[in-house]
């Protein structure tokens, strides 16, 4: 049970984040699969297609026999904004979240509480979004409201969070992870919020341009006299008063945007501040709600034919565009070429750009990318290090130095920036220091690489620290057992230690 001790990132209890369930499905999925990624994804898909039968099993409960649960559910596994949160493996924690969430709505809506509050808790423990359950519980249906039974689900999330402050030392996120380190006031949070609504509009019925990601000035924050912020308060205004004055009128479509709008809450800013703006991944459960106003107004269609051609159309769109997505994720270079083309200003996608460009040798188009980024955050000591690697010659480090001192001097800890300045001292025979600046950003990083590893293990040799070397090695080689190198090294070092002219 120690996954149910540890923050999500073991290192960083700054971060805020606590799902254990999500530690232990890769715990097990590692198990099974080791490092292959494949068996990871198939995990995801497994579950997104459980989310999509409990979909039809919970609209099915509520709305009786029909065509509704059967559109609703198709609506749902195949709408393109997925893209993130099924094909990306750490995006599970959503899928989780989603599957428990969906069959504790189900079992409550059977009368069994119990088994509903297990799942509750389940929920929980993969993502905290799911802590909105109980209000979802007290929403209007056909058959009434469900206004008994809540107790346990109240000592359920009463006891998570418990077990979150326990774990992580407060309940929200902390300022130092906040978007902005948490210096955007309340009003510029809500005013953003509006851009940020029409952004999800637009992924949700414009699905063609995903980003993937959307950090920092991806969506620049809004000022009073941003027209389309105030336009997107309105737009969110709108779908509380239809949800609302559909109640009576239209039961689904009240129940539907009454959904999304209340799962959608923990991920708005509006109450509390998060860590980012957006994300594709944070429509995954909105859409449940969605999936349902789909589906109500899809079946209202009198003429068949035309039902069926809008259905046929809108499922091989949706068909074409997953996989056209799911293609774009195939591997970084793609992957961030097209952020930086959705979303030009954001400096994390000039920074994953560029580095993929100098992975690939293509340095001259790297620096270009890297420095687009610098002039949109002038100080961003990952952008520093990359573009001084950028700027790294396979004798020289010469161009790579004035951009890695800065970088020091922004952040004295940052963990990429010592590594590229161990790189550069190894190159140049300053073995001691290289050594050092090793150690320091293996202490640093959360999950160091393999590489990292191996190349504190080479510049401990070089020292004459064989002991340590051979540890740094096999520290290499637990990450990547299939690298047969490393185990070529470790076995090499160990002869050499065992000579018996050996000093």
């Amino acid at each position: 049970i120690q996954f149910l001790k540890s923050p999500y990132w073991t290192k960083q209890q700054y971060a805020g984040i606590y799902r254990p369930f999500v530690v232990f499905s890769l715990s097990v999925d590692y198990a099974i699969w080791k490092r292959w990624a494949p068996g990871f994804r198939l995990t995801n898909l497994a579950v997104h297609a459980i989310n999509g039968v409990l979909v039809f099993s919970l609209y099915q409960s509520i709305a009786g026999a029909g065509i509704v649960p059967l559109i609703a559910m198709i609506i749902y596994l195949v709408h393109p904004v997925h893209t993130e949160a099924v094909t990306t493996i750490v995006g599970r924690s959503e899928l989780f979240a989603a599957c428990f969430l969906l069959a504790a709505w189900l079992l409550f809506r059977q009368g069994r509480a119990g088994w509903a509050a297990l799942a509750f808790l389940l929920a929980l423990l993969s993502k905290e979004n799911a802590i909105v359950l109980p209000a979802i519980l007290l929403l209007p249906s056909p058959r009434g409201r469900r206004w008994i039974r809540l107790l346990p689900m109240i000592f359920v999330a009463l006891a998570y969070l418990a077990m979150r402050y326990s774990v992580l030392g407060g309940l929200g996120i902390p300022v130092s992870a906040q978007y902005m380190g948490g210096r955007l006031t309340y009003f510029e949070r809500l005013l953003t919020s509006g851009r940020v609504f029409i952004q999800y509009l637009t992924l949700i019925f414009y699905p063609l341009h995903l980003a993937g990601d959307y950090d920092y000035n991806a969506i620049p924050i809004a000022n009073f006299v941003d027209w389309d912020a105030w336009l997107g308060l309105v737009l969110i205004a709108a779908t509380v008063a239809t949800a609302y004055f559909c109640r009576h009128r239209n039961w689904a479509v009240s129940l539907g945007l009454s959904f999304a709008l209340i799962v959608f809450i923990p991920a708005s800013n509006w109450i509390m501040p998060i860590s980012i703006l957006m994300a594709e991944r944070f429509l995954y459960l909105p859409m449940i709600g969605l999936a349902l106003v789909g589906a109500t107004a899809l079946s209202q269609l009198e003429d068949r034919r035309l039902r069926r051609l809008v259905g046929i159309g809108a499922l091989s769109t949706a068909i074409v565009l997953c996989n056209s997505h799911d293609y774009i994720r195939r591997d970084d270079f793609t992957f961030f070429k097209n952020m930086v083309r959705v979303v030009p200003n954001s400096a994390k996608a000039r920074l994953g750009w560029g580095f993929a460009l100098t992975k690939a040798g293509r340095n001259d188009e790297a620096e270009r990318e890297l420095e687009a980024g610098l002039r949109i955050i002038p100080d961003y000591p990952e952008l520093l290090a990359v573009l001084a690697l950028a700027r790294t010659t396979s004798t020289s480090c010469a161009r790579a130095w004035p951009l890695l001192n800065r970088a020091i001097q922004i952040d004295p800890k940052h963990a990429d920036t010592q590594r590229r300045m161990a790189d550069c001292y190894l190159k140049e025979g300053r073995v001691s220091e290289a050594e050092s600046m090793y150690r320091q950003a293996a202490q640093s990083i959360p999950n160091p690489d393999a590489m990292l590893y191996f190349m504190w293990g080479v510049s401990l040799e070089n020292s004459g620290q064989s002991t340590d070397a051979i540890a740094a090695y096999e520290r290499a080689a637990l990450i990547e057992p299939e690298n047969r190198f490393f185990q070529q090294k470790i076995e090499a070092l160990r002869k050499t230690i065992s000579r018996p002219d050996y000093r």
